[in-house]
């Protein structure tokens, strides 16, 4: 009992982040079907990155709160201008690799958009932990 209570305080940080990326990610994953079956009568294959777009800048702003507040516990008072811009730097990085890989996934093999964007957005989700450990939410006093 007493290694489990270890091994989670020393994964603590990583398993907040999983779940403020989970419940990121079932906001993001909803609203872009969403988005992506009202605009694709109109847009044909480009709503895709519409809906990608759409969709994460509400849930990234969500994820930022839960992230700094949460998982990171930086400045948790106020909005820090600094890790925003950051942070928003990650998510418009991300955005472009997802939406692109996405596209291009979907017009290669024809895949429903949303299954093509689950293991995209998993390999994304690794990345973005180690960037905003160690880049964005980094605390030199905490570390």
């Amino acid at each position: 009992m007493n290694s489990l209570v270890n091994i989670v305080k020393k994964y603590s940080v990583f398993i907040k982040y999983i779940i403020s990326a989970g419940i990121s990610f079932a906001i993001d994953l909803t609203l872009f079907t969403l988005f992506n079956l009202l605009l694709k009568g109109v847009l044909s294959d480009l709503s895709i990155i519409l809906a990608t777009i759409l969709a994460r800048v509400i849930s990234s702003f969500i994820n930022y709160l839960m992230n700094r507040n949460g998982v990171f516990k930086k400045n948790a008072n106020k909005i820090d201008s600094k890790t925003l811009i950051k942070y928003y730097c990650l998510v418009i990085i991300q955005m472009c690799v997802s939406a692109g890989s996405v596209f291009l996934l979907y017009k290669i093999t024809n895949i429903n958009e949303t299954l093509i964007k689950i293991p995209v957005e998993i390999i994304l989700f690794l990345i973005n932990y180690f960037v905003q450990k160690h880049f964005i939410f980094y605390d030199k006093k905490g570390e």
